[in-house]
């Protein structure tokens, strides 16, 4: 199971998509339960994933020492903005498997975003930890909002030569900030899609496998009929752990009574498998097998109402269908050994990649 760890709900940053730490009385700033009861806790998996998570993980490195220290995880995974990269020592770093660094594209789109001078230190850090020695799957990992052009801010990200995978989530689960949501999709991010489809089939061909994780995910579906509802386990595979103790289905469903799953204290991982799973009219869509009904938050909210719901599933249909026509000639290449099979079974384990925008 995959578990993240929230170190913190405070978070350095104040993005204009989410305005930085979670109010205290969601998400504790400090752990206020017993670190033993955590590893006590965790030990109890034997497929362990921990992902570190905020807030901005990195304003308590402590606690991330501590864990790596003492808790025997088959892989550690961060998220982090990467503006405190230094705080955690050098062997922390080379112990990761994942690490996701949020940047939203060019300089920019995140600096509008996230703040003036961000991008650049984001782009510090990428170019340090590759320096340091660590052999962890780098992703950037975008919000993708209307200032951004989804072709534009992926291929420029895979251009710098510093990331191993790009991955993005539309910032639609609860946003109002959009002027004209139904325009940017129809004029930017449907024709990027297709113009970016067509870049990752082009370099197929060629023998080179782009790592543009959302791609990835749904092909790996695709080839492997490997199927996790919803792609990123959350319900059924991956819980949070928040610093008050208590357990989470998602880890942005902090402000919901529905996701609460109870205490560390009195429950065991095994016990969590499949607490909750996404119903119709998902299940009954005939993508369903590539998306798993995208999010579980979004599913269960619906904060844009079901006309804006319907908008994302159709999106969502447009990017799935897309990649279907090339299944066969993908399953060519494959079988002329063009391509390394290993290279499109993205991601190998639950390391907080959605796949699905």
């Amino acid at each position: 199971m995959l578990f993240y760890v929230f170190t913190t709900g405070k978070c350095n940053l104040r993005c204009k998509y989410c305005s930085g730490s979670f109010p205290q009385n969601l998400v504790p700033w400090e752990v206020k339960y017993n670190i033993k009861d955590l590893i006590s806790f965790l030990e109890q998996d034997d497929d362990l994933v921990v992902a570190f998570y905020g807030g901005e993980p990195l304003l308590n490195p402590g606690i991330i020492r501590e864990i790596m220290d003492r808790v025997n995880a088959k892989h550690f995974v961060i998220q982090t903005n990467g503006l405190l990269v230094k705080q955690l020592p050098i062997e922390y770093w080379r112990r990761f498997d994942t690490i996701l660094l949020s940047i939203d594209g060019i300089r920019e789109v995140t600096d509008y975003y996230r703040g003036a001078g961000v991008y650049d230190r984001v782009i510090e850090a990428a170019k340090y930890l590759r320096s340091i020695g660590t052999k962890a799957d780098l992703v950037a990992r975008m919000t993708v909002s209307e200032k951004g052009s989804i072709y534009r801010d992926v291929t420029h990200l895979l251009s710098l030569n510093l990331f191993d995978h790009v991955h993005w989530q539309l910032d639609v689960v609860w946003s109002d900030r959009w002027k004209n949501f139904d325009k940017w999709v129809l004029e930017d991010y449907l024709p990027g899609l297709d113009k970016l489809v067509k870049l990752w089939i082009d370099k197929l061909e060629k023998g080179v496998v782009l790592g543009i994780a959302p791609f990835l995910g749904i092909a790996k579906a695709m080839l492997f009929d490997e199927f996790i509802f919803p792609p990123c386990g959350s319900g059924s595979k991956a819980f949070a752990v928040s610093t008050d103790g208590s357990i989470l289905a998602c880890p942005i469903a902090v402000d919901v009574e529905w996701a609460r799953i109870g205490h560390i204290k009195d429950f065991k991982p095994r016990d969590l498998e499949d607490a909750l799973r996404i119903g119709k009219p998902c299940v009954d869509c005939r993508i369903f097998k590539y998306c798993g009904g995208r999010c579980l938050y979004a599913y269960y909210e619906r904060l844009w109402g079901e006309e804006g719901f319907r908008k994302i599933c159709t999106i969502t249909k447009f990017l799935v269908d897309n990649l279907l026509k090339f299944k066969n000639k993908i399953i060519r290449l494959l079988e002329d050994k063009k391509i390394n099979r290993e290279l499109l079974y993205y991601p190998p384990f639950l390391n907080t990649i959605e796949v699905i925008p």
